[in-house]
């Protein structure tokens, strides 16, 4: 019982400061750099984790088997990749980027989680090499899953095995955390904090769009 209190204390520090780096920048700064600040703070809670934990991620650059589902992200998650998108790309790059967008929508917005696994359909924003594209401002959900194993992941990807793939506990609780810190943040200032398709919010907001 002592360490499920230790863990749920710890949980409860993370959602705290969490909520406060929001909290702190609510008035002052723009949407964008709310979501900022939790992606600061997944990168900071979850590398302390790992170093706790007892298994570490297997994930590595260029393995995306899980980036084949749809991907959730709020509002101003999703005006952050935006906004890191129109500094990184050149005019004609990021026009391209839309029209790619736009056909990737209108082929995967018709399509259940489970109908766009089963199609193996890869997110828009993965390149050739299977790398994310805008991995620096990827959303916190992408952020937050893991693996403990490729093997197990390429198993599920190519129909092998419907399970799971292990995770790393102390991660995935501390994950949970920083995004719960944040939701509390952007509900208490009555900013929406639901989750949206990814694809079709950041096609919307690059069109200048709501999602």
């Amino acid at each position: 019982m002592r360490a499920l209190r230790v863990l749920q204390q710890r949980d409860e520090a993370i959602r705290a400061r969490v909520a406060r780096d929001v909290e702190s920048l609510l008035g002052e700064g723009s949407l964008e750099s709310l979501a900022l600040a939790a992606h600061a703070a997944m990168e900071r809670e979850t590398t302390r984790a790992c170093g706790t934990a007892a298994r570490a991620p297997a994930c590595s650059a260029g393995c995306s088997y899980c980036c084949h589902v749809h991907a959730h992200a709020t509002l101003p998650e999703i005006l952050a990749v935006a906004a890191w998108l129109r500094r990184s790309l050149a005019p004609e790059a990021l026009e391209a980027l839309k029209e790619r967008l736009a056909r990737h929508v209108a082929r995967v917005e018709p399509l259940s989680d489970e109908e766009r696994w089963a199609a193996r359909i890869p997110c828009a924003l993965l390149d050739e090499r299977g790398y994310c594209s805008v991995h620096e401002a990827r959303p916190l959900r992408c952020r937050a899953f893991h693996s403990c194993s490729a093997d197990d992941c390429r198993d599920a990807f190519e129909g092998r095995t419907d399970a799971l793939p292990p995770r790393a506990a102390l991660l995935t609780r501390a994950a949970d955390a920083v995004e719960a810190g944040y939701d509390h943040a952007l509900l208490a200032a009555g900013i929406d904090a639901s989750g949206h398709r990814l694809e079709i919010g950041l096609l919307c907001a690059l069109e200048r769009t709501a999602p």
